[in-house]
Order: structure tokens, then C-alpha cells, then sequence
């Protein structure tokens, strides 16, 4: 089953994808900033990541580039 992680700071923005993702069969895992996302990816890695780009502390872009240089792959 394919993985997807949502990291957004939105409560509510995560339930949505959640349901919408869940109802696609899809398995998901949620982080409420980027540091608890890349904590999540270290212990069960994603096949895909969906992220916000403001949020406080890590935003999505500096995130994403953490995600980039760990799994490469």
C-alpha cells in the first residue's frame, strides 16, 4: 500500500487530506511541522510527501530540502 505523509500546522487542513486519502486507499501519516515530519520519515519512511510551505519553525521548503538530502531515493 502506498504511503503518504501529510505535514501541515493546520489541523483541519490534515483531517481533509486525511479522509480524501484514506477513502483513496491510500495509508497516511500526519506531522504538524516539518521537524515531526522528518522524524516520521526516519522511522517509517513515504512514498510521497505533501507538505505546507508556512509554518512555524521548518517551513515546507526548508522540509522538503532536509527530505531530499536524507531519501535521496
Amino acid at each position: 500500500m502506498t504511503r503518504i505523509l501529510v505535514i501541515d500546522d493546520d489541523e483541519d487542513v490534515r483531517l481533509v487530506l486525511r479522509e480524501i486519502l484514506q477513502a483513496a486507499s491510500y495509508e497516511t501519516l500526519e506531522a504538524q511541522d516539518g521537524a515531526q515530519g522528518l522524524a516520521l520519515m526516519r522511522e517509517s519512511p513515504c512514498d510521497l510527501v505533501i507538505t505546507d510551505v508556512y509554518m512555524p519553525g521548518k517551513d515546507g521548503f526548508e522540509t522538503v530540502m532536509e527530505l531530499r538530502e536524507q531519501h535521496p531515493d
